[in-house]
Order: structure tokens, then sequence, then C-alpha cells
């Protein structure tokens, strides 16, 4: 099952027991005490404390949550990357009864959901139940004990081997200090290989056994004098991980396979997500983890490290965007800013710059936009505030990183191990490095920085913005005159300057971000300085804010220049209105039940999604293609008039976006006699100012929504341009492999764009046929290449058996293969495994370092298990690796001898002393 059935499976099970399903809330929470939604049971909290009655009936609900984790109490951020199963921004699975159903039917629903609905294997799922140690509250549960017992005994399974019990630490649930709370119940699941740990890793924070569901029973109330009473209402609260269920199903193939390591980051979640980084950054992913979070990580560790933290804040930072959260220096705005800054730091140990984040996000809705339609509604808003945060902070990233080296310099000469409050406030202050951005860069370098110096100088830097904030607050009321449907420069004056470099002048020429069109950016011309504005977005009151490069100078009062790139404000009034036309065209080929689902409008193409049901045809784009350029070569007028809303709402011939909330007075945008919408965006005088319009791709973005990627005019002749020059690029790639292929068609600048479109075409499918020719290639080649080494395996299998030497009573064989890829030891082990049963240690050399494999014959696993035996062998020799009882592989550096490998590996054997039942040697020198 990919993610959208299982969480929609979640939700049919629990719909089919009575439960309303609700949408995910917001991740901005209702509560005031609250940074962000950070669990399921957020939304439900006035329901829990009696405040409001439960307005479904029955009363119970089921939904998936939105949560984010990220500050505050609950904050994984420092575990991300580190481990398979921490993240920021998860999907919270969850189900709760108020007043109505209790422990049986909660417990018996998870088991029937998770063993006969899903598959899960009864015999390796554990439960935990609370029992209280000394002075903590409640008594044990006795209940949900006798429940749980019943159920496995039911199975055939060990009741007392299944059930584990939890003190407060693990199995008591508080909302704070006071008020509800109970015991919980959690369910784990066994992940080890035989599925034989009988729960002894519960709680101990291994990956292979991970707490999936916490069933929470609120039934005692924490009163003011640390005293516990019974509540009159008793509710069931429960919580899911959507990621870590995902992980289970899809990483042990629906149950089929444990003989690996199961991560959130393997799931249809996570990979197209990793697979775009992938191409962005030209760097593989290996899928490799710390044993330890404290571990020295070598380099490809820590670009997997690096990867599983981009795509962890990637998803964060889309969907608290698309929930009105904006990157900012206070509160959760700080969160979103610290979080993006540390994807870009992430970002440099793969060899990428920004922008680059902003380019994940379509990948991001691919996978989640049909569950959570705000990503598409939203997608080119959350791109626009992604790349220009991510822009802002490259201008100052490298000054940063040299002032951060020279602190390293300084500390290195003077002796120091701890960065001072003063060099991490500088950091931050000057160069906008978050604390926990410094703490990063820090740990690399095996640093530690002066927190409490830092927060001192932070206090001290609140309290003197104080005032300035206020003065923010207020001003954000203010209102701007919009003047740049008319000019595009304009005399103005600074109303206020706000923090971050941001300004609102009293009228301005630069159209602020909405309705999928990007904001302007341009000059602020002021006392013979130019000070580029970088973006501009509006307030809550309709205040136009301009993100300046700096402010110098500029006071409050202070007359200025204001002028919008003209070139690039044309580039997106000709993408706008082509969308207007797009539209008509749709409804034309398509029928009049194509409507609008969402746009982006920018300098450099459109995007324009739309309700249809199923891919077009190569006939209707091309028939909707060649529509919307005869309107443009008509050179149609393009009119604006100003209306009451009152009085356009319900004309049939002007075209409004259902859910779209439109002020009192509204614009209509008519292009021709044929198009005519209620638009707030910038446009052309006639449609021959669009220039030539060609569709790029099309493709479905959720179930019943497809998206048309398109340009026009200059815009479409740079996109060309720039897609040649990645065409030649990945020829040389190619060609690299295979030196053999033929040249690639040549790409000609003068030719005209209905040329230089067939041309691209062309080059597009002769790349595509040229990497179908070297796949092929590639594979008979692997193919011939396992044929070769399986014969040279059992040739070396048989040569091999006569070195075959006895350590107590185990047969052991030591063999180094040379120059050989880690690939054919598995083949080696194999046939060696087929003529003894024994122990092999086996070595080869290739890619720069020393391959290590490990085999146990099945009989003697008892006494030895291979993973055991190469976590010894390589903590010896700073290596990495894991694997089976039966199994396993590592990798060494290439300076090791192997003499003294397989000289530590006799030491190792010799302590196990062939005893039965021995699985962990003594220590050795």
């Amino acid at each position: 099952m990919n993610s959208n059935e299982i969480r929609q499976s979640f939700l049919d099970f629990f719909k089919e027991r009575g439960h309303t399903i609700l949408p995910s809330a917001s991740l901005v929470p209702e509560s005031p005490n609250l940074l962000f939604t950070n669990a399921g049971m957020n939304p439900f909290v006035p329901f829990f404390l009696g405040k409001q009655k439960c307005p479904y009936d029955p009363p119970r609900i089921a939904d998936s949550q939105k949560c984010l984790r990220a500050g505050g109490k609950h904050n994984d951020l420092e575990e991300v990357g580190y481990d398979t199963y921490h993240h920021t921004f998860f999907e919270m699975l969850g189900n709760w009864s108020f007043n109505d159903y209790f422990k049986e039917e909660a417990i018996h629903w998870a088991w029937e959901l998770l063993t006969q609905k899903w598959g899960f294997p009864k015999e390796r799922i554990y439960a935990t139940v609370y029992k209280p140690a000394p002075d903590e509250p409640g008594e044990f549960d006795e209940e949900a004990f006798r429940i749980w017992f019943k159920i496995f005994q039911k199975a055939k399974l060990n009741p007392l081997l299944h059930i584990h019990f939890g003190t407060k630490k693990d199995n008591f649930w508080m909302m704070g200090e006071t008020g509800p709370c109970g015991p919980c119940s959690e369910i784990h699941i066994d992940l080890t290989p035989d599925g034989q740990s009988e729960g002894k890793l519960i709680n101990k924070n291994s990956p292979l056994c991970i707490e999936i569901w916490n069933l929470v029973f609120i039934q005692l109330n924490a009163n003011e004098d640390g005293s516990f009473s019974l509540l009159p209402s008793r509710h069931v609260d429960t919580g899911m991980g959507l990621e870590r269920v995902c992980a289970i199903i899809q990483g042990t193939s629906s149950f089929r396979q444990f003989n690996r390591t199961i991560s959130d980051y393997d799931t249809d979640l996570f990979i197209p997500l990793i697979e775009k980084l992938q191409d962005i950054s030209k760097v593989s992913y290996t899928g490799s983890i710390p044993p330890t979070p404290d571990y020295a990580l070598d380099p490809q560790l820590k670009k997997d490290v690096a990867f599983r933290v981009i795509v962890d804040h990637v998803r964060a930072l889309a969907f608290a965007i698309a929930d009105g959260i904006l990157p900012s220096n206070l509160g959760r705005g700080h969160v979103l800013r610290r979080l993006l800054r540390r994807a870009i730091r992430f970002g440099q140990i793969l060899g990428v710059n920004p922008p680059f984040l902003f380019e994940m996000i379509d990948s991001l809705v691919k996978i989640m936009g049909s569950h959570y339609p705000e990503l598409i509604d939203k997608q080119g808003h959350i791109e626009e505030v992604i790349r220009s945060e991510e822009e802002l902070f490259a201008r100052t990233l490298s000054h940063g990183l040299a002032l951060f080296e020279e602190i390293k310099q300084k500390m290195i000469a003077e002796k120091r191990k701890e960065i001072s409050g003063k060099e991490a406030f500088v950091l931050y202050d000057t160069y906008g490095f978050p604390l926990d951005l410094t703490q990063l860069l820090a740990k690399e370098q095996g640093f530690s920085v002066d927190t409490q110096g830092f927060e001192r100088l932070m206090a001290e830097q609140r309290k003197r913005s104080l005032l300035s904030h206020e003065e923010d607050i207020v001003s954000l009321t203010k209102t701007s005159q919009f003047v740049g449907y008319e000019e595009l420069e304009a005399e103005a004056e600074v109303v206020v300057l706000l923090s971050a470099n941001r300004a609102i002048f009293d009228r301005t020429p630069f159209y602020a971000e909405m309705g999928g069109q990007v904001g302007d950016r341009g000059y602020v011309i002021f006392d013979q300085k130019k000070i580029e504005v970088l973006d501009t977005i509006k307030s809550a009151s309709g205040a136009h804010v301009h993100r300046l490069a700096f402010t110098d100078d500029l006071k409050p009062g202070s007359r200025v220049y204001l002028q919008v790139d003209k070139k690039r404000r044309q580039c997106i009034a000709a993408h706008h209105t082509a969308t207007h036309i797009l539209h008509w065209a749709l409804r034309k080929v398509l029928g009049p039940d194509t409507l609008q689902r969402g746009s982006y409008v920018g300098p450099d193409r459109l995007r324009f999604d739309f309700s249809h049901t199923g891919p077009l045809s190569a006939k209707e784009l091309a028939e909707i293609e060649r529509l919307v350029n005869e309107k443009i070569e008509l050179n149609d007028p393009v009119t604006t008039e100003e209306e009451s809303y009152e009085k356009v709402k319900n004309n049939p011939d002007i075209l409004q976006l259902f859910g779209e909330k439109y002020g009192q007075r509204v614009r209509i945008v008519s292009v021709g006699h044929y198009s005519k919408e209620l638009c707030g965006g910038t446009h052309v005088r006639s449609t021959g100012e669009i220039g030539y319009f060609k569709i790029l791709g099309e493709y479905g973005v959720s179930a019943g929504i497809r998206r048309i990627e398109a340009a026009c005019g200059k815009a479409l002749e740079q996109f060309l341009h720039a897609q040649a020059a990645e065409q030649d690029k990945k020829w040389q790639i190619l060609h690299s492999k295979d030196p053999s292929l033929p040249e690639l068609s040549k790409w000609v600048d003068a030719l005209d764009l209905d040329s230089l479109i067939e041309i691209f075409h062309k080059r597009n499918e002769e790349l595509s046929s040229f990497e179908k020719e070297i796949k092929e290639k590639e594979k008979l080649k692997a193919k011939k290449q396992e044929e070769n080494f399986r014969r040279e395996a059992s040739q070396q299998a048989k040569a091999a058996i006569a070195q075959v030497e006895k350590i107590g009573a185990i047969p052991v064989l030591f063999l180094d293969c040379d120059a050989k890829p880690q690939s054919y030891l598995p083949l080696l082990w194999n046939e060696i495994s087929k003529r003894i049963d024994s122990v092999a240690i086996l070595t080869s050399r290739s890619d720069g370092k020393i391959n290590l494999f490990i085999g146990v014959g099945p009989s003697l696993t008892e006494k030895i298990e291979a993973r055991n035996l190469l976590s010894q062998l390589i903590a010896s020799f700073e290596g990495k690796g894991g694997g089976s009882k039966t199994i396993a592989q590592g990798g060494l550096k290439d300076s090791i001898e192997i003499s003294s490998l397989f000289e530590k590996g006799r030491r190792i054997l010799e302590q196990y002393g062939g005893q039965k039942g021995q699985t962990e040697p003594k220590a050795t020198g």
C-alpha cells in the first residue's frame, strides 16, 4: 500500500465504526500557548476540558492531523536526519472518543486494524500498560492489562511475554501540571530480522523496535494540590505516525522481509523528494545511518544525513507556509527561517548553493496534494516564499561562513574549544545565522558554543527592539496606494521601516504577490543610491511590504523614487494574460466544467492547474496551443474595469474562482470578447504583446487535477536556451559512459522560435534514446559480469575450502579477494555456504575502500551472529556497516592492513570458545 492508501484505509476503518472524519486542522493552533499544532489532540482540547461539547453524534472523531515539532516542549529538530524516524513535520493518524467508548473498543479496534486490515504479524506486536512506581499518580491499569491478556491469549501468544509495564515516563499522559490526564497503552512492533526480541528493545531508542500507536485513556484530573481524582467523563485519545506505518509496511514488503533497516525515508512520502534532490545535487543517497548520535561521520554519512534533513525541512516549510506562516524573526516565522537556513547549510554538504529548496515543492505536491489541496492551491506562493528566503540568505551566507572560518582559526590559535556568546551573536545579528546553525557548524569542527552568553546578548537586543516591534505591529495596520497598473515608476514617502530590511511606502508601483502572481522586484532610488527590492508581499491590512537588500540611511518620511523591473514585469504580465486565454481554450476543448484550481505566474513561466480527469491527448494539447496562439496573433485588446462584487457575483459570463474571497470592489479583466475573469493581477494591453505561446508539459498533480506548464515570448526563448545547455550537459555525462554515442543535434541560436522548439524536442528524443541504449548495455554488461563472477566464485570457493581453519569448535575461513567489487563477496559466500557450514570473513578492495563481508552458517548462529561479529570487528578500525544474524557487510579505510583485520577477527572468535548459546564474546584487547 502507498501512503495515500494507508491513510485512507485508516479513515475508512473508523468511519465504518461511527466516527466523523474531519480534515486536518491548521498548523497554527487555536491555543495561544502552543507554537504549532504538535499532536493530533490539539484541536480537541476544549472537548477534553469540558469547555465545549463534541458536536458529533456519536461523539467520536478520526483524522490525519498535520503536526510540526521544531520548538518548545516537543522539539525533534536535533534528531532529524541522524535516525530513520524523527521528523519536524509528520502526520498523526488518530481516533477520539468523548465520553463514548473507552478501553475495550479502543484496544480491540487497534488490534483489528493492525493485524486484520493491515496484516501486521501478531507475534511481532507488543503492548505496554501503565504500572506506576512509588509516588507516581494513579494505579496499575488492570483493565487495559486484562484486555490485552485476552487478545494475546486468543492469538495463541504468551501474554506475559507480549505485555510489558511502564512507569509515568512512558505510560502516563498529562496535558499540563493540572487538568485531564490518564494512563496510556503503547503498541510496539518488533522489527528484528528473526522477530524474537521478546520486547527487550521496547523504549530503548532502537530502530528495531518502534512505538507505532499510543492509546491514551483520559480518566483522571491532576488537581492543584498534587492529588489526582477521577473525571466525571472519560475520553480516548490515540495517535499513530503515518510515516512510521508506511515505513513498516513498505519497508518489509508487506511483512515479507525483515532483513533490512526500516526507514521512514524509504517510503513514497520521501523517495520522490530524495530523487529530486539527487537530480539537483548530482549526489547519490545511500541511506546510511550513524550508529549513535555522536558518531564521527564519514563523507557519505554526512551526505545521507544532509539528504534526510533537507527533505524533512522542505515538508515542514511547505505545509507551514500553506497554512499562512511566513519566515520572519519572530515566533513561528523564526522557526521557519531557522529550518530553511539549516536546510541550506546541509545543502552545502551536498555541494548545492541556494536557491534550490523551492525546486523540490513540485515533487511534494505530487506526493501529498491529493489529500492536502492547500498545497496545490498555494504551490506558487510556497515556491516564491522559499526561493525569496533562499536568495535573501544566499547574500550573506558566504560572508557568514568566512567569518566562521576566521573564528575557527582564532580558536585554534588560542587553543580553545568554545565559540563565545559574542561570536555566535555576531553571526546571528550580522549574517542571520540562527544559534542552532552555529552549533551545527561548531559540532562539525568538534567545538561547543557558549549558549548562555548568546542568550544574554539576545535578551539585551530584544529589550532594545521592543519599542521597534510595537511600531511594526502598528505599521501593519496601514495601507499603501497601489499605482502599478498605470505606472512602473513613482515618487513615494517611507511610511515605516520594519525589521529584516522591510519598508512600507505611502504609494507604490510594485505589485504584491497575490492570486498566483509573484511580487515585483526593482529598485528604491534614494540619496544617489539604488537599493534592490527583492520581493513585494501584502500585509493583512493591505499594505505593500517591500523587502529590500538593505535600508541604510532610509528613515520614515524619506522621499524616494521607486522603479519596477520593467522587463521582468512585462514577462509576468504576458504570462498572466496567457493564463486567461489558456483557461478559455481549455474550456473550449475540454468542456465548460473545466475550471482553474490554482496557478503560478512568474517571469520565467506559467503554471495552470485545472479540473479534469485523465491526461490530455496530444491532439487536445495541440488544439489548445493552436487556439491560444490564434488569439495572440489577433492582437485582441485587454481591458479592465472595476465594479461592486454584489453586482457581478452571479454573472455567468464572468469567471470566478470557487472558494476565492473577494472584496467589496472587484476588477474585471476582459480579453477580446471571449474571456472575462475577476482578477487583480497585471496584464498586457493587447494579446500581441504576449508573443509565441508554447506548452512545455502536462501532467497530473492529484485526483481530478491536471497541470499545464507553459512559457511565451522572451521567457520561452530564454527557457529553450537554458534547456539546451542542460541537454548538452546531459549528453556529456552519457558520452562519458559510452564514447561511441553519436553527437547530439546541434543547437542553432539564430533560428526562429518554431525551429528552436522543434530542435529542442528532437534533442530530447535523442537523449531519451541514448539513455535507453546505455541502460540496455549496462544491463547486459552487469548480467555478463555477474555470470562471470558466479563462475569465478564457484571456482574460488572450491579452492578456499582447503584454507578453512578451526577456532575452538568453529570452522572459519579468512579470505582476501583483492580487487573485486563489493557485489562479488555475497556471491562467493553463497558458493562457500553450499559446501561447508562455517564462519567466513571475506574482504576485497574497490572504490578506494576495503569491502568487508561476514557470513555465518545457519547451524552456528546460536553461538555467533554475523552482525555482532561485524560490529566488534569494525569498531577497532573506524568502519561502518550492518546486517543480520547470518550475513553482514561493511566498509573500512583502504589504508588498513588486511592481515591486521584477520588477526583481530581471530582474537574475537577465540573468545567465543564455541560455547552453545553464547552470542556476546568477552572483550578483546
